[in-house]
C-alpha cells in the first residue's frame, strides 16, 4: 500500500497505484486496522519524503471508507502467537494472518515472502 502513495518508488509506485485503484473499483479487497496503522507510521516516518500527519490522516480515512477494515481482539493476538510459534513468521505477519483467518480471507497481496510461512495463506505479489 505504501508504494501506491510513495511517488519516489518509480515503477513500484505505478504498479501499486494501479493495483490499489483496481481493487477499490472492484470492491474485492479488505484491510486490517493494523495495515492502516503501519501505513500511517511508514508514510510519516520511514519513506524517503515523509508526509505530514494531516496528509496521512486524509489517506487513512480514504482507505478506511474504500475498503472493509477488520480489527482484532486478544483472541486474535493469541492465535498470532500460535502462528508465530508454529511457522517462525514475524509476529506482525502472524497477526495479519490471524486477522485474515478470523474474517475468512485466504489471500494476501504482498511482496513479503514471510507470508509464505503460513501454510493456508495464498500469497500474491502484485508488483511481480
Amino acid at each position: 500500500m505504501v508504494y501506491a502513495f510513495d511517488d519516489t518508488q518509480g515503477e513500484k509506485h505505478a504498479k501499486a497505484k494501479a493495483f490499489l485503484r483496481e481493487k477499490m473499483a472492484e470492491g474485492s479487497a479488505c484491510l486490517s486496522a493494523q495495515n492502516l496503522a503501519e501505513f500511517h507510521f511508514v508514510m510519516t516516518q520511514k519513506v524517503r519524503r515523509p508526509v505530514a500527519v494531516e496528509k496521512s490522516r486524509e489517506w487513512v480515512s480514504s482507505l478506511a471508507v474504500s475498503f472493509d477494515v477488520h480489527s482484532y481482539s486478544f483472541r486474535t493476538v493469541l492465535q498470532a502467537v500460535e502462528y508465530q510459534a508454529l511457522t517462525h513468521a514475524p509476529f506482525w505477519d502472524a497477526l495479519l494472518a490471524a486477522i485474515m483467518e478470523e474474517n475468512h480471507v485466504d489471500t494476501v497481496y504482498s511482496e513479503d515472502a514471510d507470508f509464505k510461512k503460513i501454510p493456508w495463506l495464498k500469497v500474491i505479489n502484485p508488483l511481480a
